[in-house]
């Protein structure tokens, strides 16, 4: 279980999470709805640990560490001068025959410069790194954006096979139809707090809200 206790994070007296509370079971993908500026990236960068916090976050009911978490942020950022499969040669090998098929339907040219590659082959690339990187817990910060329709469907393989090995996946996404399509569940965050959680049978309720 991931557990986030009364999380507060402040900038200039401005609070951007207020007590966020929030429970995530093992093998759910939880979808993190919510305007722009609600506190979304800020939840992730806290999960994260590159942001500083009040309150607690516990994996398994000890203090969670950066080293089990994934994140995929919403721009990724490769050196040029690197190649697709120079880069993929920094994770571990042992994942690579399993996730063989994903890389073959991506069909990215890993021989080229990344600087060649435009943001949804640099996104694909990305993904493909977290699921070498195998953690228990996985954040995706608008992983559909710039990807294409192809793309898209592959990504849907990869969260659902995420949840296969029991892990937590957590998604932001702009596309309230991407979340329908992936999530067991949705959080409604408003106001740096989660105003309330919808199940996959409630999510007809979410059409109503606008963002």
């Amino acid at each position: 279980m991931l557990e986030v206790k009364n999380v507060n994070v402040e900038f200039k007296n401005q609070k951007v999470l207020n007590d966020l509370n929030l429970s995530i079971e093992e093998g759910c993908i939880l979808g993190i709805l919510g305007k722009n500026g609600a506190g979304k990236t800020t939840l992730f960068e806290s999960l994260y640990q590159s942001q500083s916090f009040s309150g607690s976050i516990t994996w398994r009911n000890e203090r969670l560490k950066r080293q089990q978490i994934s994140y995929l942020e919403t721009e990724n950022y490769f050196y040029p001068y690197i190649t697709g499969e120079e880069y993929l040669s920094y994770f571990s090998s042992k994942k690579v025959d399993e996730i063989r098929e994903i890389i073959e339907k991506f069909n990215l040219p890993l021989k080229k410069y990344v600087q060649y590659y435009s943001s949804g082959m640099k996104k694909k690339l990305a993904l493909i790194g977290m699921l070498m990187l195998n953690k228990p817990i996985n954040i995706l910060d608008e992983p559909f954006n710039g990807v294409d329709f192809e793309g898209v469907h592959t990504l849907y393989d990869i969260i659902r096979q995420l949840k296969s090995e029991n892990k937590v996946v957590l998604i932001s996404s702009h596309i309230i139809e991407t979340l329908f399509h992936t999530c067991d569940k949705i959080a409604l965050l408003q106001n740096g707090s989660i105003e309330a959680i919808y199940h996959k049978e409630e999510f007809s309720q979410l059409n109503t809200l606008r963002f």
